[in-house]
C-alpha cells in the first residue's frame, strides 16, 4: 500500500499517485482501493454524454465512459473500478483527485473551493474566478517572482475548531498548465513538459513536492479573476452579499451539494470567509500577457 498526504488528509492507496505527497502514518483518514463498485443505491441522479452520477447523503456513484467507475463512501473509502482494458492510469487518477475527492470532502463536512493560492507571512492569498481567466497562469507568474506556491486548482476549507474563522489546506503539490500558458510563461521552472495530465490533453503538471506545505492557514485576500472585453485592467472591492455570492460561485463541483445540510455547510463557511477576508474582483482584458496580469495584481499582495 502507498501512503500519501493530500487535501488535509492521510491517504492510503493501492494505486501509486505521483501527484500526491508521500507520507508515513499509522492510521489513514481515507483509503483508495481497487475493486468492484457496489450496486447503485437511491439518490439524486443525472448524466451527460460521458459522465453519470448518483449522489446520496454519504455516497457517490460516478462513472466515466471508457475510463472507470468510482464509489465514494461515508468520507472514508474510494473504490476504483477501471474499465478494461485501461491504456493508462493518469485519466483514472485524474477523476479521483477531482470529482471523487470533492464528494469525500463534503461527506467529511469539508468544502472544496476552486482556487489556487500562494502563502505569504502565514496567510493565504487565493486566486479564483471564471474558467480560462488565468488562475494557474497567474499562480505560476507569482512563483516566478519568488512567491511561495500553496496549492493549485483546489483549496479545502474547514471551520477552525479553536477559533471562529476558516482555515484552508492545500490539495496536492502540482500546478497544471495548458501548453500555450507554458509557452507564454517562458521560464525554466515550467519548461520540462514531461507529465501530461491526460493523454488527450495538451495540459501538463509541474510538481513542487519539496516545498509542499501540509499546514492549514487563514485566508487574507481573495482575487476573483474575470475576463473583460475592454483593453484595460480594473479592480473592485467586494463586500457583504456581493463578496458572498462571488465566493459561492467558486465552490468546486457544486452539484455535489445535493441536500440542505451540505448547502448550509457551504453557506456558513463562505459567510465567515467573506466576513474575514478582503475580496477583490479583478477584470482583465480578454487577451493579455501573463506578466501584465502579474504586474496589476502583485501590488495587492
Amino acid at each position: 500500500m502507498y501512503q500519501y498526504w493530500g487535501f488535509g488528509l492521510h491517504i492510503e492507496s493501492e494505486i501509486e499517485f505521483p501527484e500526491l505527497l508521500p507520507c508515513k502514518f499509522f492510521s489513514p483518514d481515507i483509503s483508495f482501493v481497487l475493486g468492484k463498485v457496489p450496486e447503485k443505491a437511491e439518490g439524486s441522479s443525472f448524466s451527460t454524454k460521458n459522465f453519470s452520477y448518483i449522489v446520496s447523503n454519504q455516497e457517490l456513484f460516478f462513472s466515466v465512459a471508457g475510463i472507470a467507475r468510482y464509489y465514494a463512501d461515508n468520507g472514508h473509502e474510494i473504490i476504483i473500478e477501471p474499465c478494461a482494458p485501461v491504456q493508462e492510469m493518469r485519466s483514472v487518477r485524474l477523476h479521483v483527485l477531482a470529482t471523487v475527492m470533492a464528494a469525500i470532502l463534503l461527506q467529511r463536512n469539508l468544502l472544496p473551493l476552486h482556487a489556487s493560492a500562494i502563502r505569504k507571512n502565514n496567510n493565504l492569498f487565493l486566486i479564483s474566478g471564471d474558467p480560462g481567466a488565468g488562475k494557474s497562469t497567474l499562480l505560476a507568474e507569482l512563483v516566478k517572482t519568488g512567491n511561495t506556491v500553496f496549492s493549485d486548482d483546489i483549496i479545502v476549507l474547514k471551520k477552525d475548531d479553536n477559533n471562529p474563522g476558516i482555515k484552508a489546506n492545500a490539495s496536492y503539490p502540482m500546478i497544471k498548465l495548458w501548453d500555450d500558458s507554458v509557452e507564454k510563461l517562458n521560464h525554466s521552472l515550467f519548461s520540462e513538459k514531461e507529465f501530461k495530465i491526460r493523454h488527450d490533453l495538451n495540459k501538463y503538471g509541474f510538481f513542487f513536492h519539496d516545498t509542499f506545505d501540509t499546514k492549514s492557514y487563514s485566508i487574507h485576500k481573495i482575487f476573483i479573476l474575470k475576463k473583460s472585453e475592454t483593453n484595460c485592467f480594473h479592480s473592485r472591492l467586494l463586500k457583504g452579499a456581493e463578496a458572498f455570492d462571488a465566493i459561492t460561485k467558486q465552490a468546486y463541483r457544486p452539484f455535489l451539494q445535493h441536500n440542505t445540510a451540505l448547502r448550509y455547510l457551504c453557506f456558513t463557511i463562505i459567510s465567515q470567509l467573506a466576513k474575514d477576508s478582503t475580496v477583490y474582483e479583478i477584470s482583465r482584458p480578454n487577451e493579455c500577457k501573463p506578466d501584465e496580469l502579474l504586474k496589476y495584481v502583485e501590488p495587492f499582495i
